[in-house]
Parts: C-alpha cells; sequence; structure tokens
C-alpha cells in the first residue's frame, strides 16, 4: 500500500482538516468497491488496511480500520480506488457518518486517536459552529 504525507497549514475552505499546527496528514490508497458514492470527509472502515473500505454504518465498526475521504468520489467495476487520511487533524463537525442519524463520532475517537487520527473542533477556531 502506498503512503503519501501532506501538510497543511490553516484550516482549508470546507472546514475538514484541523489546524495549524502542521501535523501531517497520512493519505493511503484504498479500495471501497465497485458500487461505492464516496463523499470528501466521509468516516470508511474496513477489517483491515487492504479490504474493501465502507462508509460507517454502525458502533461495530468502531473496532475497525478507520480512514477519512479525502476526496469525492463514484465507483464503478473500473475504478474502485480512492484516496483517504489515514492520520492527521479534523474537525470533528466536518467528518460525515452513515447508519441512523443517531449515530455519533464519539464511539469512534478512541480508535481513530490509536490510528494518529485527531479531532478538534471549529469552536476553537471560529467560537461557534456555523
Amino acid at each position: 500500500m502506498a503512503e503519501y504525507f501532506a501538510t497543511f497549514d490553516g484550516i482549508q475552505r470546507d472546514e475538514l482538516s484541523g489546524g495549524t499546527d502542521g501535523s501531517f496528514q497520512t493519505i493511503w490508497n484504498v479500495n471501497v468497491g465497485a458500487s461505492a458514492a464516496i463523499e470528501r470527509g466521509m468516516l470508511l472502515a474496513a477489517d483491515t488496511p487492504t479490504g474493501e473500505f465502507k462508509l460507517v454504518s454502525d458502533v461495530s465498526d468502531a473496532s475497525k480500520v478507520l480512514v477519512v475521504a479525502r476526496d469525492n468520489f463514484v465507483a464503478d467495476a473500473e475504478h474502485t480506488v480512492t484516496q483517504a487520511f489515514a492520520s492527521g487533524k479534523f474537525n470533528r463537525e466536518r467528518i460525515k457518518l452513515g447508519g441512523t442519524s443517531s449515530l455519533t463520532i464519539e464511539p469512534f475517537e478512541d480508535q481513530l486517536r490509536k490510528s494518529n487520527i485527531h479531532l478538534t473542533s471549529i469552536k476553537d477556531y471560529f467560537g461557534k459552529v456555523k
């Protein structure tokens, strides 16, 4: 699996990236299957780093390998690989979850920290969520 590293200075326009502290963001190429529609910021889970990543839909996904989708991507039979952040600092308000509307980011935070994905809040920068 190829890994790429990027450093972002500041908060990007969509506010997904979470800080100006020079945190490295590791980027993986991940397989999302042939019928996936991925949006930037979606939290994806797989059983192994080389497995098929899917949008988290249940708290049971918290024990899996977790990544954050880097780009919008629509997969088809010939294009099933996209890029995702495997480490970095992100704003929790911009992480997108699947499943029921009652699913929150909290059950995933421990596993995210173990993966070196750290969550911060837009409130830390702007004083309130837009």
